[in-house]
């Protein structure tokens, strides 16, 4: 990802889950991030719950509503088992009985049998009311949960793509790799429990007035000790959260020394020291597993508390209905399913708000690299870049840790010339191509297109009028076509073909199967140089009036390089090539050639350009 934001912003281009099934592995977060201070479970949950809520709008409260409807059915299709139960065994219902035979006295309704099909025939209809209702409600909190995932992901992406790459390069780019890649599916973890906690809490109310209805002193007898021993649990939350940060700071290990573990793999087996290249990471696993097994024991902890209290809150509410009370059977009979049904829902938010507080992470790290970024410029409005020839005057840019990347550069790069830049590695070369193509901006000095200052919007247009192939070749898993296609999304095949013709990647392409063959990861299945290539001819779709080459052929042998070379020579658009190599070979098409040492421009010297061969 890293990779392919460096290409696509110095080309102006931009580039369901079941979490009650995921293992506590996928709950784990990565990522170091800044933040002012360390926000308090209830202040990081609040922003998390307006932000839901914003996105939410009319479409949340559309949704709310069907979750309302489906527990104040669910709750009245309880309280009907009450006058139900008392016709089946003859018993009286309390004070319900007078008012169901109220509803049935103007029907001329007597028969217990006529009287229970109605009574039948009205749960059933409820029955039917509440799949409809929560069909619609799982369908609502679906789209809910995904949309709001996916805004927040894309929030993210736009943030990145649109920060300028000084603030990218010094970030910690596997972080920003997972977070907007993977990792920002656990915040949907975040999300489905929140709704689903939401879901309970809304039929635990209404469960609960339905108590209150039955049988008051009962029901405010059971909800004091649930209170109690939510109370008891609260503490865990906190817990939970940290230990959420501590499996995501173990996450951050492994990922990071997972993206080169099989490169580093090989050398060490051809070393024999596997043992010792594994213990480091095996130690961060085993941190990993500790902190996994600490939340489960959590979780199974605050599990037995609540069952405990619940039985003692459904025991004692029993005894003192039946021995203090003296509840009607049919009332009491309801009220202990009311009972058993609450412990459903109950358990669901007690366990829901412990991986919420796990989750919440994933959603705070989001948050805090898109603060990160907020500082970037926001691109200006384009303007016309003139023709012309591109001047260096005076061009100096230092990175964050204080090492020169070029100093005092003076330069001019006339329209159709091929430059060859080489230095020693390090000597500022590739920053002075990032300084070309648009990625930075000078700190001292101006660089000119035509004349004309290169200011924030004329930088932006410039951005679309460079082809740039850096020393990294960025491929993705997926197809030649989408892989080269990308830069320039409306081109036609015989416009992908062609490129791929003048970058001597078409025999590789038919070998591949075509252009809809698969590349693999990173190019896998292609050769240093065959990668090469394929990026070269991606930079040529755009037919720009100036290429820049950062060791873009240094894995070509010589005669083919020569040969690609001498085809970039001969492009109709004749345009101006920057080639930044090491080897003499390479820079022999070259008609002028400039040396780097120490950030500054030691040797300019002009040539003539020997013949094609």
């Amino acid at each position: 990802m890293d990779l392919g934001i460096r290409q696509a912003q110095g080309s102006s281009a931009i580039v369901a889950c079941d979490f009650r099934q995921m293992p506590l592995l996928q709950t784990a977060h990565i990522g170091h991030w800044r933040r002012p201070a360390d926000p308090t479970l209830t202040k990081a949950a609040r922003v998390f719950l307006a932000d839901l809520a914003r996105f939410a709008g009319p479409g949340g409260v559309t949704t709310g509503f069907w979750v309302a409807l489906g527990a104040v059915l669910d709750s009245f299709g309880l309280l009907l088992l009450v006058p139900i139960i008392g016709v089946v065994i003859g018993a009286s219902s309390g004070k319900y009985a007078a008012a169901i035979e109220a509803l049935f006295r103007p029907l001329g309704i007597e028969s217990r049998v006529e009287k229970l099909v109605i009574l039948l025939l009205c749960f059933a209809l409820l029955v039917v009311l509440r799949a409809i209702g929560q069909w619609k409600r799982d369908i609502g909190l679906a789209k809910l949960r995904v949309g709001f995932v996916e805004n927040r992901r894309l929030a993210l992406v736009r943030r990145v793509v649109a920060a300028p790459w000084e603030q990218l390069a010094a970030m910690d780019h596997i972080r920003i790799n997972r977070l907007v890649g993977s990792d920002a599916l656990l915040l949907g973890g975040c999300v489905f429990f929140t709704l689903q906690g939401i879901v309970a809490l809304c039929v635990l109310a209404c469960l609960w007035m339905m108590a209150l209805l039955m049988a008051p002193v009962l029901a405010g007898f059971t909800v004091c000790l649930t209170l109690v021993s939510a109370y008891m649990l609260l503490p865990q939350l906190a817990q939970s959260r940290a230990l959420g940060r501590e499996v995501m700071e173990a996450n951050l290990k492994i990922a990071t020394r997972g993206t080169h573990f099989l490169s580093g793999l090989k050398l060490a087996i051809s070393q024999n020291a596997q043992r010792h290249f594994s213990q480091e990471f095996n130690e961060t696993i085993g941190i990993l597993l500790g902190r996994q097994i600490d939340f489960l024991r959590q979780q199974s902890k605050a599990q037995i508390v609540f069952t405990v209290m619940s039985s003692v809150a459904a025991a004692g509410a029993i005894l003192l209905g039946i021995a203090v009370f003296d509840t009607p059977p049919p009332v009491l009979i309801v009220f202990v399913v009311l009972l058993a049904r609450m412990t459903g829902p109950a358990a669901q938010l007690q366990q829901g708000l412990q991986q919420f507080a796990n989750f919440l992470p994933s959603y705070e790290k989001m948050k805090a690299l898109e603060m990160e970024l907020r500082d970037g410029q926001q691109p200006a409005a384009a303007s016309a870049v003139p023709p012309g020839a591109v001047q260096f005057s005076g061009v100096t840019y230092c990175y964050p840790n204080g090492h020169a990347g070029v100093t005092k550069i003076d330069l001019v790069i006339e329209p159709g010339g091929f430059l060859g830049i080489t230095g020693a590695s390090g000597a500022g070369k590739s920053t002075f191509a990032d300084l070309l193509v648009g990625l930075t901006a000078p700190q001292e000095g101006v660089i000119t297109m035509g004349g004309c200052p290169l200011t924030e919007a004329l930088r932006q247009e410039w951005k679309s009028l460079t082809g740039y192939a850096p020393q990294e070749t960025f491929l993705f898993h997926g197809t030649v076509r989408r892989n080269i296609g990308w830069i320039v999304p409306d081109a036609d095949d015989d416009h992908l073909w062609d490129a791929l013709r003048i970058a001597g990647a078409d025999g590789i392409v038919r070998r591949l199967g075509g252009l809809d063959a698969m590349v693999g990861e990173g190019g896998i299945s292609l050769s240093g140089g065959e990668r090469q290539r394929l990026a070269i001819a991606r930079t040529l779709l755009r037919r720009a009036p100036l290429m820049v080459l950062d060791e873009a052929t240094s894995a070509l042998d010589v005669a083919t390089e020569r040969e690609l070379l001498d085809r970039l020579l001969a492009l109709p658009w004749r345009p101006a090539i920057v080639l930044i190599a090491h080897r003499a070979e390479s820079l022999s098409r070259c008609d002028r050639i400039v040396v780097f040492a120490d950030a500054r421009i030691i040797e300019d010297r002009h040539r003539a350009r020997p013949p094609a061969a």
